[in-house]
């Protein structure tokens, strides 16, 4: 019987980048596949089921009231507009063109980044927002942050993260700021597993992925104040109809809550650290490729980190990144430390036995003698041309 790839002609992809939107995001359990299905072929009230909605997403997050989104990058759009408008009818179906005082959204400079590679800025101004980057690419203090912090100011937004620059505000401070001039706080905590981590600390907005971690269809959650939450639930009257999610998002969202909450983490954690010592086993023995283990620092992902030496393999990181993306099957690493030598394998939804298809992928490339033949292919100059490339086979039809 055909599988899905061939039925449909697709590449397969062996997924070690973990739930990342180009590859589809999360692989979605059974539990939450039946229910996104049922709901398919009802009707419903949606206010009803965003009101269920809420309901598990305070539970998941302790805070007052969610809802969801399309996905996170709608998610900052909506928090946004939400504080811009305060639950106005009017002033939501004004937006974007702002006659108000509050107009400003304020971020670090340093937070100027891709939300799913769409820079976050320019979302943010969709909204007819004033955005306002504070500090420099690398720096930031509490007192640059606290004198933009004006009348003018409906939020803040801070972006969560691993790799940005160290001399940025942490998130703790950043919202101690903010509360001391009683300006709203927006964090985009696409990729945060401790769901309720920043609703502690004070945050007032929270967006969480649904197709990340959370291994549900593609959604992303708002969590926060009640009376911010409900004026994002409010813009799917204005700006926020075409972000607004479906009934089986809605539905998916709710039961990947549950499925979330319900989950064996110890047996997660064993499956994972199995994983990852038949990969090592499998690479380890190979010259100039060095192996560890480390935990995720936002995610529940036991990751496997690979530095390669190109001085001894003769291939560096780059190349072997972009042979590996095209293989078939492709073999999808994480690949933001890539110029510093560096693959992470992201364990999380790699499927038994997917490991050592992959590691035959990487000792295929590093004993074939052609492969540096390849590397004007397989190499662009940076990770953004990289991703350009790969999006672009779209157009080779």
């Amino acid at each position: 019987m055909e599988n899905i790839y061939e039925r449909f002609g697709l590449t397969r992809v062996i997924n070690a980048r973990g739930p990342a939107t180009i590859i589809g995001g999360a692989r979605v359990s059974r539990t939450v596949s039946e229910d996104v299905r049922e709901i398919l072929g009802q009707s419903v009230q949606m206010w009803e089921l965003q009101k269920r909605a809420s309901e598990e997403i305070s539970l998941l997050t302790g805070a007052q009231a969610g809802c969801v989104v399309n996905c996170t990058a709608a998610g900052i759009v909506v928090a946004a507009a939400a504080c811009l408008t305060e639950g106005s009818i009017a002033k939501i179906k004004r937006l974007p063109m702002i006659n108000w005082e509050k107009k400003k959204i304020v971020l670090q400079k340093g937070h100027v980044t891709g939300a799913g590679d769409a820079p976050i800025h320019r979302l943010l101004a969709t909204t007819g927002a004033e955005i306002v980057e504070v500090g420099e690419a690398t720096d930031c203090t509490a007192e640059y942050l606290d004198y933009e912090l004006d009348a003018q100011t409906a939020a803040a937004v801070y972006v969560m993260g691993e790799f940005f620059p160290p001399n940025l505000l942490d998130v703790e401070t950043f919202i101690r700021t903010c509360k001391r001039k009683q300006v709203p706080v927006i964090v985009d905590a696409a990729y945060v597993t401790d769901f309720r981590y920043l609703i502690r600390l004070g945050a007032d907005l929270t967006v969480h992925s649904v197709h990340k971690w959370l291994a549900g269809p593609t959604a992303a959650i708002i969590a926060g104040n009640r009376n911010l939450v409900h004026s994002c639930y409010l813009q799917e009257l204005g700006l926020g109809r075409p972000m607004k999610a479906g009934k089986e998002s809605v539905l998916g969202a709710i039961s990947a809550i549950r499925n979330w909450r319900g989950r064996d983490w110890e047996k997660t954690r064993e499956q994972q650290q199995a994983v990852a010592a038949s990969l090592i086993a499998k690479l380890s023995d190979i010259r100039g490729i060095h192996c560890e283990t480390a935990q995720s620092e936002f995610t529940p992902s036991l990751r496997v980190i690979l530095n390669v030496d190109e001085k001894q393999t003769g291939i560096s990181a780059e190349t072997l990144n972009g042979l590996l993306m095209l293989s078939d099957p492709m073999v999808k690493l994480e690949d933001y430390l890539v110029k510093q030598g560096t693959l992470i394998f992201d364990l999380s939804y790699l499927e038994p036995g997917e490991e050592e298809i992959a590691a035959g992928v990487i000792i295929g490339i590093l004993q074939n003698p052609n492969a540096a033949e390849k590397k004007s292919a397989a190499q662009p100059k940076t990770r953004q041309e990289t991703l350009l490339d790969f999006i672009e086979q779209w157009n080779e039809f």
